[in-house]
Parts: structure tokens; sequence; C-alpha cells
């Protein structure tokens, strides 16, 4: 069991209470056991400890009136999972850390025309693009004028590089063949000269040809699939938020230390309060909603910055 934690502990909630822990009876005395026993009975011992370890909660049990559950220990989030499956209008969420497979709920949600909106403060560097690409979508237009002026010139440019270099290669087999002939003219030389010449003129063709082929012919921008807030690092000017906090259809709210990922919702040993008071629901989920209005104290992402960062972006 955590050190100092116990029943006497845990009743200063004044809730009646349930656990994964029973206590057990005081010793009544000592025995004495043959050693390789004391060594059977003390693994056997640590055994139930580990045991006991994983099993360890706390959690307050309720009336139906009440509006209050408080739980402490591992799996603080399959009431919370439940809860956000069952959503009918309205999801918001604030957490420092998220998890890729947790956003496939979220987007489950949201095409179930769920109003979902998302905040956290950091992305685990392994989940950054995996992450991100769930929330963004990259959307791809072509400028129809300046591909079809790509063509244009690109075929033109083509077109002229081949024709002088046809000209460049029958001047130049002319000239060599005189010249090979020992006719040291004028003419042949002048020939030769002059073959050259437009065998660079072909060559300069080409790059243009090619320079025609890099015309920009796409535009792309970004929107969401998902209303989200990135509150990332702007120069160490940032307000990190490490609250965990649920609003689910304007009539639940989990606060408390479970961040939205696998291992906190299910293995670590994590604390949650789940409300149902209305008027303290309206309340916190007013403050939810400025933190994603407020681009001031919590300034939101550049949508386009980011979605460079995780998209390739085909030029050409």
């Amino acid at each position: 069991m955590p050190q100092g934690w116990s029943i006497r502990n845990l009743s200063c909630f004044n809730l009646p209470l349930s656990g994964g822990y029973e206590k057990r009876p005081e010793p009544m005395g000592h025995a004495t056991y043959p050693q390789p026993l004391v060594a059977i009975l003390k693994r056997k011992n640590e055994s139930q400890m580990i045991s006991n370890r994983r099993n360890f909660y706390f959690k307050s049990q309720i009336n139906i009136d009440e509006a209050i559950e408080v739980y402490v220990g591992q799996n603080s989030g399959k009431q919370l999972n439940e809860d956000l499956r069952n959503a009918k209008e309205e999801v918001l969420i604030i957490s420092p850390y998220i998890d890729e497979s947790k956003l496939d709920e979220l987007l489950r949600l949201k095409n179930r025309s769920v109003n979902v909106r998302l905040a956290f403060s950091d992305l685990n560097p392994n989940q950054f693009k995996n992450i991100l690409k769930k929330l963004i979508h990259q959307n791809k237009e072509t400028n129809i004028k300046q591909r079809e002026k790509r063509e244009k010139l690109k075929n033109v440019f083509l077109i002229l590089s081949i024709f002088f270099l046809v000209v460049a290669v029958l001047l130049l087999s002319y000239s060599v063949l005189h010249l090979a002939s020992k006719e040291y003219s004028i003419l042949n030389f002048g020939i030769l000269f002059m073959s050259l010449l437009i065998m660079n003129l072909s060559f300069h063709f080409w790059r243009k040809k090619n320079k025609a082929e890099r015309i920009e012919i796409y535009r792309y921008d970004y929107s969401e699939k998902l209303n989200f807030k990135y509150l990332r690092d702007y120069y160490g000017e940032r307000m990190f938020i490490h609250s965990k906090i649920y609003l689910i259809d304007k009539k639940i709210a989990y606060v408390g230390s479970l961040n939205f990922t696998n291992k906190g919702f299910t293995s670590n040993f994590e604390t949650r309060v789940r409300i149902t008071e209305r008027d303290k629901i309206n309340e916190l989920r007013e403050f939810v909603h400025n933190v994603f209005d407020d681009d001031i104290n919590f300034k939101k992402h550049e949508l386009n910055w980011l979605g460079k960062k995780v998209y390739t972006e085909e030029k050409y």
C-alpha cells in the first residue's frame, strides 16, 4: 500500500468507502518456523503485496442525489470512457498530453455531429506527425491558368531546343567532314564556329524548358478535422496548461490528474472527480470555452505552419 495512505486517512472525505484492499487482522503473537518455510512465506507475502498494489483503488460511494464522486487508483478513466461514448451534443477536453489512439474516439464523436473541442500543450515526438495528421486536413488546389502556361512554355522551349540541336549537329557534321579532308577554308571554320553557337542556343532553350517545368501550379491551405488548440512553445512565452478537464453534454464534468492517454485512463495511478451539479458545470464550461477563445493568454497554433510540418507539398 502507498506509504501514508490508510482507511483512516481517507475518512476525512466523510464519505462511505470501498476499495480494492482489505484490512488485515493484527498478529496475535509470534511463531517460529523452520528457515526454508520462512523463505517460502516471505516470497508468498511479497507476491500478495504486488497483487494488492496493482489492484489498489479508492472510490467514494454516492447516492443518486449527490453531485460528486471521487476515484483514486488505476482504471480511473473507465467511467469517463463510457460517458464520452454516450455523448450526444458536446465534448470539451483540456489535457496537456494526448494519445494518437484516443483521437479516434473524438473523431467518431465528430462524425456523429457532436461538438468536440480539444486543447493540449505537448506532443510525444514519436506521435507528433501522426497526431497532427489526424487533426489537420490538407487542401490542395490546382491553378489552372498557371498549369496551362507551364505546358505551353515547356512545349515551345522543347521544340526550339530540338530544332537548334538538329541544325547544330548538321552544321557540325558538314564542317568536320570537310576539315577531315584537309579543306581548311574560312567557310568551313566559320560553319564549325556557327554550329557551336547554335548548339549553345539549343542548350539555352533546354534550360528554359526545365525552368518552365518548375512553375508552381499547386496551392495549399489547411483546415481542422477537429476543433483543437495546440498551446505549443512560443519562445518560452506560452502558459503551459497542466489541467485535466473533461465536460460532456453540459451535464457531466471530470477534473483530476488523468491525461487523455491510454495509460492515464488505465494503468496509471490517477485521481479524478466526477461532477454532475449543473451550476458548477456551467461555470466550468464557461471557463473552458474562454480558454479556447482567448488567443492572448492562450495563444493558438498557426494552422498553416503546423500543416507544412507534417505534410509534403508538391509544387509542380
